[in-house]
């Protein structure tokens, strides 16, 4: 890996490109930047944070802002497949020739590599809580965004369809063996037989659920699935007058542009076509009327519909498909990414990154520090009550402790965790948490302490970032009754929250640093030498997955660290801390 920018400079860069509101430029038909590649396109720009990331042949992945400041370029050191992926909080996933897996956060700095012997067949997908879902031929694994093993599996049969986040959270998909396949994030599998194979699948939560997709195949014919009386089962609807090139589909309608350059929009589940409008790929428009199917792409929001090419984008109006505004655009080698800010990213044939500013709207969605809320959530931060919870005091006997803790230690080292990882999400909080209950003694604890560490620092291992507030609650947690009144848990408690935290790696909300920032307070009860190292170094963890703006408030509390009447010890730790980060 070859870092070309300096960490601290890497902070001013990202900062200073991230503007007010004032300085958004204004709505263009020409590019409003363009910077040269010095190298060859691969696939088309990833979008995520306010800034792209673009794949070159030659192996490297370089970053800019939406305003067109570099940001920093990663070297892979051999040939990258076309595919990248980005998560939340920015961090980008990329795959080489070979079947390496390489994790660059945010800043450009590598993460984490993953041998998988096989390159990826599609972008590596997100899921609601940051996990990775990684295609590889016939296979599907799953790991945490730090990379760590939930579970593999073998569908049987090679890819055909690229997978899709559907609306649990889980992906869709077709296999070569024209089977339509649901995997969900714990790795259960349910296959639906199709007659032949489609092109597009786009996923819908409509009145029959959220095991919803409108298939569309290459002769026009469009087929729904959906879920009835717990079996899927499937209806023809109206046929298409062309080949879909492209879909798309939000809350209840799905959009196509067809061969001709020619954009749909369909009702659901009858599948009625609304309207038809003509896209800049239309020969009334001066386009060539034939647009191949893969070589065009649709993005479908509340803002609207926009049908993207290699020859441009148009936008539409949901409501009855009047044009918003066509954009042309000549030499590009990819189809370009529309991003949530209104910017237009192509990569061309020229090796620049051309930005246009086509939409004066941002998308209206729930946002954090960092990038758009998940759609859902795995239920993994309040997940229900494990099979041990109606035993009452029976769980919290040392055998049974010990003996769950072997089970769910073994099928994280296996990288097997699989179906039974809600169970043993709540299992181990029952135990890490049994503070949380009025009737906790620390004086004659029901759980031994180290046992509850230890239980704590195995949630690090399952990764879920849905699991980051009950740890910052039990950090923080003061008891309220009895001699320890007003008081913090145990420091080994402390300790294996922060460890946990700093395993798990993201925290696009901030809640960690927050909860670490107690320990700056003047009433802070905990000055352990051992519990002040922890947060620091999960401090430091957190910063190097995320980098800014986390990574600034990351920063300051690590220098706090260094200024404030903690032993020296510490201090020595977050000095070092600091440098490595800075390094």
């Amino acid at each position: 890996m070859k870092n070309k920018i300096s960490f601290a400079l890497l902070f001013t860069a990202i900062t200073l490109s991230l503007p007010a509101q004032t300085r958004e430029p204004p709505i263009s038909a020409e590019p409003i930047w363009e910077q040269d590649l010095r190298g060859t396109v691969a696939g088309l720009p990833t979008l995520q944070a306010e800034s792209a990331v673009v794949v070159l042949e030659e192996g490297d992945v370089k970053s800019y802002s939406r305003f067109g400041n570099w940001l920093w370029t990663y070297n892979a050191g051999e040939r990258l497949t076309p595919h990248a992926s980005r998560a939340r909080e920015g961090t980008t996933y990329v795959c080489t020739a070979s079947g390496v897996v390489i994790a660059i956060n945010r800043v450009g700095r590598e993460l984490w590599k993953l041998n998988l012997e096989t390159p990826i067949t599609s972008p590596i997908i997100v899921g609601w809580d940051g996990r990775l879902f990684i295609p590889a031929g016939s296979k599907m694994f799953c790991r945490t965004a730090s990379g760590y093993s939930l579970w593999g599996i073998d569908l049987g049969s090679p890819i055909f369809v690229k997978p899709v986040l559907d609306r649990r959270g889980g992906l869709a998909m077709v296999l070569d063996n024209n089977r339509l396949t649901l995997v969900s994030h714990l790795s259960t599998v349910e296959q639906f037989q199709l007659n032949s194979k489609p092109l597009h699948i786009v996923p819908l939560e409509t009145s029959m659920g959220k095991d919803s997709f409108f298939l569309f195949y290459a002769n026009g014919a469009v087929e729904w699935i959906y879920r009835e009386n717990g079996k899927l089962t499937s209806k023809s609807l109206p046929s298409l007058p062309q080949t879909p090139a492209a879909a798309a589909g939000w809350q209840d309608k799905v959009a196509v542009t067809l061969r001709d350059g020619r954009v749909q929009l369909l009702s659901t589940p009858e599948g009625e076509v609304l309207w038809t409008e003509n896209s800049h790929e239309t020969a009334a428009e001066r386009g060539t009327g034939v647009v191949e199917p893969y070589w065009a792409g649709m993005q479908f929001d509340e803002r609207g519909i926009y049908t993207l090419s290699a020859k441009g984008v148009t936008g539409f109006r949901e409501s009855d498909g009047a044009r918003l505004w066509i954009l042309r655009i000549t030499g590009a080698a990819t189809i370009p990414s529309f991003s949530d800010e209104g910017y237009l990213y192509s990569g061309g044939t020229d090796r620049y990154l051309h930005a246009y500013r086509v939409e004066e709207r941002k998308r209206n969605i729930p946002r954090s520090i960092y990038g758009p809320a998940p759609e859902g959530s795995y239920g993994l931060g309040n997940p229900p009550p494990s099979s041990w919870a109606s035993a009452g005091v029976t769980r919290y006997d040392p055998q049974i402790i010990k003996m769950m803790y072997d089970e769910i230690e073994d099928a994280i080292k296996s990288g097997q965790v699989g179906e039974n990882e809600t169970e043993y999400v709540a299992y181990l909080m029952e135990v890490a948490g049994i503070s949380f209950s009025p009737t906790y003694s620390p004086v004659r604890p029901q759980v031994q302490i180290l046992d509850r560490a230890d239980y704590i620092r195995q949630l690090g291992y399952l990764g879920s970032r849905e699991t980051i507030p009950f740890l910052t609650r039990l950090f923080a947690h003061k008891f309220t009754t009895g001699a320890h009144a007003g008081t913090y848990e145990d420091p080994e408690i402390l300790k294996a929250c922060c460890e946990a935290i700093g395993r798990i790696g993201v925290d696009p909300s901030g809640d960690a640093i927050r909860a670490f920032t107690y320990l700056l307070a003047p009433d802070n009860a905990t000055m352990d030498p051992g519990a002040l190292i922890a947060a620091a170094t999960a401090t430091r963890d957190l910063c190097r997955f995320s980098g800014p703006p986390l990574a600034d408030a990351g920063i300051r509390l690590l220098r706090a660290f260094t200024a404030t009447d903690f032993p020296n010890v510490v201090k020595r730790h977050a000095t070092n801390l600091l440098e490595n980060l800075y390094r």
